[in-house]
């Protein structure tokens, strides 16, 4: 497998769940979690992103953008 593309992030670990069961049932193998953390005024925000192998990068985003979950892919243009 190649390095992993970061291909979608959320602060919400349901709509991260949801999204890896969606692209993992279109035979899409999705990494291990990844955490992001961003200090900010208020303190810490913690986030996830959804990684998959770098060959199957396009067909996740097409997958999470036809599913409503498009707002999530990071560098969207749709």
């Amino acid at each position: 497998m190649s390095h992993p593309f970061r291909v979608a992030y959320t602060y919400d670990f349901g709509t991260f769940a949801i999204m890896k069961s969606l692209l993992e049932s279109e035979g899409i193998y999705v990494l291990d979690i990844a955490i992001g953390g961003n200090l900010t005024i208020a303190g810490a925000d913690q986030g996830y992103y959804l990684e998959v192998a770098t060959e199957q990068r396009a067909e996740a985003c097409r997958i999470l953008n036809e599913n409503d979950f498009g707002s999530y892919v990071l560098g969207n243009d749709a």
